[in-house]
């Protein structure tokens, strides 16, 4: 099985917590992060193993690694994968407008690698990593499904767009487990109104259910 690469380019943030830890139920202990500083180590090694030198510098086989880049020309496939494989999704929670910083902080950097893309969509992290876990697994892109830019409604007058693709998979939309949670408390509801639970979202978004 091959391994998934986090080059760490944010500060840990709740929300980039709930990603991470998403990624580790996909990836277990073939997880690692890079670029980690020290006071975070501690922290991202109750995910993943832990580098704090950036995957740009460390000296990895560069002949076993993929990076995985919105821009690249070729598509990743369950060819391009062995055991030993070293997939690399930079760790930027993404714009609305995609900026290329993937291309400006490790493809640019990383001559001899190879650059693949997943489909034209931008995934969050996780969902980014969870599309290279089922194209490692043999799947090919375009059998991959996903909901682009979900609209998930909170209320009666209050509703959150997530501007990325969410993958599908057996027509389950894989949204970040407690990201939901999260953008409710940030909005300010307390825990007195009614919550919406990961497994409603589904719901409504498979047409089963209401919020």
């Amino acid at each position: 099985m091959a391994y998934l690469i986090i080059e760490h380019l944010e500060d840990i943030s709740e929300w980039l917590w709930l990603e991470y830890s998403h990624v580790r139920e996909w990836w277990k202990d073939r997880l690692i992060f890079t670029n980690v500083k020290p006071e975070e180590r501690e922290k991202l090694a109750k995910l993943g193993s832990v580098i704090t030198e950036s995957v740009t510098r460390f000296p990895f086989d560069r002949s076993k690694m993929i990076v995985l880049d919105l821009q690249a020309g070729e598509e990743l496939k369950p060819e391009d994968i062995d055991d030993d494989t070293m997939i690399v999704v930079g760790g930027i929670l993404g714009d609305a407008v995609p900026r290329g910083r993937t291309r400006e902080f490790i493809t640019s950097r990383m001559e001899g690698v190879k650059v693949r893309h997943i489909g034209r969509p931008q995934y969050s992290i996780d969902g980014a990593s969870i599309v290279a876990k089922l194209i490692a697994d043999g799947k090919r892109f375009e059998e991959i499904d996903y909901e682009e830019n979900p609209t998930i409604k909170l209320d009666e007058f209050s509703e959150i767009t997530l501007h990325y693709a969410v993958p599908k998979l057996d027509g389950k939309l894989l949204f970040t487990p407690g990201l939901i949670e999260l953008q409710k408390k940030k909005l300010g509801y307390t825990e007195t109104e009614d919550d919406v639970s990961d497994d409603e979202l589904v719901e409504f978004f498979e047409g089963k259910g209401e919020i």
